[in-house]
């Protein structure tokens, strides 16, 4: 039976320090609209860190190239993260990966990225899940430390293969749990759509956040609708030129860089995140060339894959959505949970679609509770039994 809940969000604890992909430059100048987050008892969260943090800033990512095609070398290479390697896709294309966590568990999350992100969105959910599970980290195409492709291979079907290939070289055996947010999760959709016996012999788990299984074209990003149906046929010509060498250099540069935080802040959040974590979200939207956003554009629009989901009926599956989202709506999870009635679907008030870096804590604990779906609940270690 369908179990959906609005889950109260926490006052997260943030910890600047481990966000990587923060530009450590101020960007000021710049008038944010803020809204009230929901009221939160605090007896209700003992174990949370106060609201307000030293707002500190944290050390900056290596620079990311903007066309990052063969970008990253060694075939293999110790980072701060873990292993990193490259995987190659079935066209050649040559993806990043990192590899962390437990080494010896038998249980592999692998974590898919959104449109505009990369790895680095998942830093907190890759220090919750360390001693839980094998982490498998990757760069979609265009995106981070991957290569961006020839013409024409910007395809969700295309991402449904690169994860794919992911698998079969890094977790090539034992159960797997596939975490996609946005496009991240429309590649695994994909990868079911193409791949069914998948879900029925080794994927034991699947999260779907903040994503879609069809009906984009019709989003209106908050505007009345009006305007919304006379501004979509115009996105890709914008694209295109927005990803012009006169825009992406000098002023044009700054001023669009300026008007990126804006656009972050508005589509983003939903509620009064730290400025650390709108910077951080920020720097790594920033890192993405906007021609890449401008090749995803169409497929995005033509996503329809709600019958690619009878694969995961018998998965148990994870579907979270902010209320607030602007970019994949609540109601394209609510279709997603209809379709998957055994699913657990988790509604968080007050948040937009970067649910995993505005609520990271909540985005935990709802990822645990799929893992105790899976792997049973984890043990009670002696020091909490001690003191209850």
């Amino acid at each position: 039976m369908l179990s959906s809940r609005s889950n109260e969000p926490s006052p997260d604890a943030y910890d600047p320090t481990t966000i990587r992909g923060l530009d450590p430059r101020v960007v000021s100048g710049i008038d944010l609209r803020h809204r009230e987050l929901v009221d939160v008892e605090a007896d209700a969260l003992p174990d949370t860190l106060p609201d307000t943090l030293p707002d500190t800033t944290p050390d900056a990512l290596p620079d990311v190239p903007g066309d990052s095609d063969g970008a990253f070398q060694p075939e293999d290479a110790e980072s701060a993260a873990g292993t990193a390697r490259i995987v190659k896709a079935d066209d050649g294309l040559e993806l990043y990966v990192e590899v962390g966590g437990s080494s010896d568990a038998e249980l592999t999350m692998v974590f898919c990225h959104g449109l505009a992100l990369h790895l680095d969105c998942w830093t907190s959910q890759r220090t919750a899940f360390a001693d839980r599970a094998r982490l498998v980290l990757y760069d979609q195409r265009g995106h981070g430390r991957s290569g961006r492709g020839t013409p024409g291979s910007a395809t969700i079907a295309q991402l449904g293969r690169d994860l794919h290939r992911v698998l079969e070289e890094v977790a090539p055996s034992g159960p797997v749990v596939l975490v996609g947010h946005s496009m991240g999760g429309m590649a695994i959709m994909a990868l079911a759509e193409a791949n069914p016996d998948l879900f029925s012999e080794r994927v034991v788990g699947v999260a779907l956040l903040s994503t879609s299984a069809g009906g984009l074209g019709h989003i209106t990003l908050g505007l009345p609708a009006y305007g919304a149906r006379l501004l979509q046929p115009l996105v890709p010509g914008l694209l295109k030129v927005l990803g012009g060498r006169s825009i992406i250099r000098g002023y044009g540069h700054r001023a669009f860089a300026e008007l990126l935080h804006v656009l972050v802040r508005r589509y983003s959040f939903a509620s009064d995140v730290p400025s650390a974590v709108q910077q951080a979200a920020a720097r790594i939207i920033d890192s993405t060339p906007i021609e890449v956003i401008g090749d995803f554009y169409t497929t995005l629009v033509a996503h329809d894959r709600l019958a690619a989901l009878a694969a995961l009926r018998d998965v148990p599956t994870l579907i979270l959505v902010g209320k607030n989202d602007l970019l994949t709506p609540v109601e394209h999870s609510e279709l997603i949970a209809c379709t998957l009635p055994a699913a657990d679907f988790v509604v968080l008030p007050s948040t937009g679609h970067y649910l995993m870096l505005e609520r990271p804590c909540n985005v935990n604990s709802s990822l645990g509770e799929l893992l105790d779906r899976v792997t049973g609940p984890q043990p009670v270690a002696l020091e909490e039994l001690s003191d209850v």
